[in-house]
């Protein structure tokens, strides 16, 4: 079943089916995974979530976009967007829709009032006119504005951010951009994760959650010779990831992956500092999933390493998987977990 949040938002779209049928070319953006969408008639459907992009293959097949790659002469009528989690994320998707859209189309947005739907659509001003919210029940409210001329195009480079992280005397550079973990400065888990890194670190080393490449990034060089892979539901985690290790002329293997699906083969270690937010909630089941499975998909002896807040319920897990789960080191917030297969 669709997560609460998720039913709060479907339901608000079918509320109001009738507002988007009419148009030739509705471009759908951000669509939750597991909710349908085939009856709006999408033109094309974008996502920046991986799992989302693998759900909606299935009924839609070739109109689902995992890409910032997009044909400048294909404009559609409309738009209806469901909120980011990240208000920076919005401005970006904003600036990213617009030069998609025709002149004169409908963007709608749609979205929880616990996940601050009311402010965000106060975004929607800048792009035109009419600005009107058309639907407020049951914790949801949908808001549409008309474009009012055509928007300048997209360009990665101006939403992408450098910073300079120094552990242990060693310094390298994170690139940054708004919607993925730690955009802008270190966060305190990782930092307690990368202090207490293994050095002796071997072979096929995977970084799950890698967000802006941080973790994975410091391991490469601490460890020179393992071979590390880099995974994240998120696309412009992924961008990052990939910037992250050229700026600091590291090789590593970045690509998408919902836990383990596309990850062929055994790995020979594990370094993370999991995602475990989803949208205002508080969600365990992506992480939780991944270490129960990780036992089949580790070599012998291999060693995980996990960052999470002091709350959050992973020994238990990790203990019930691996059959003991220590605590490396701990402070007021954050716990590093140590494991072997």
């Amino acid at each position: 079943m669709p997560h609460n949040s998720v039913q709060l938002r479907s339901k608000a779209v079918e509320r109001n089916a009738s507002e988007f049928l009419d148009y030739e070319s509705l471009l759908i953006f951000n669509p939750p995974a597991n909710d349908d969408i085939d009856y709006l008639s999408p033109a094309a459907v974008i996502t920046f979530d991986y799992g989302a992009y693998q759900y909606h293959q299935r009924g839609l097949e070739e109109k689902v976009i995992f890409s910032l790659e997009h044909d400048a002469n294909e404009l559609y009528d409309a738009a209806l967007i469901y909120l980011p989690k990240s208000k920076g994320e919005l401005d970006l998707v904003l600036s990213y829709l617009a030069p998609m859209m025709k002149q004169g189309a409908d963007v709608f947005l749609v979205g929880e009032k616990k996940a601050g739907i009311a402010s965000a659509a106060k975004k929607l001003d800048s792009l035109g006119s009419n600005n009107s919210k058309i639907d407020s029940a049951k914790h949801c409210q949908l808001w549409q504005v008309t474009y009012s001329e055509q928007a300048m195009p997209f360009l990665l480079d101006d939403w992408l951010e450098t910073y300079q992280v120094c552990i242990k005397e060693r310094e390298f550079q994170v690139s940054t951009i708004p919607g993925v973990f730690s955009f802008g400065s270190l966060d305190q888990g990782t930092e307690l994760l990368l202090n207490n890194m293994f050095t002796k670190l071997e072979g096929r080393i995977l970084d799950f959650g890698c967000g802006c490449g941080v973790v994975g990034a410091y391991t490469k060089l601490l460890n020179p010779s393992i071979y590390l892979e880099m995974i994240d539901t998120n696309l412009l985690a992924l961008i990052c990831a990939e910037k992250t290790l050229k700026l600091n002329s590291i090789n590593g293997k970045v690509y998408p992956s919902d836990g383990w699906t596309d990850v062929q083969g055994r790995v020979s270690g594990i370094v993370t500092n999991p995602p475990f937010h989803s949208g205002v909630s508080t969600e365990y089941q992506t992480t939780e999933t991944f270490v129960r499975k990780a036992k089949d998909k580790m070599s012998k002896h291999a060693p995980l390493l996990l960052v999470a807040n002091n709350f959050l319920r992973y020994a238990s897990i990790i203990e019930s998987v691996f059959g003991r789960s220590d605590v490396l080191v701990e402070n007021t917030k954050f716990r590093v977990y140590k494991a072997f297969r």
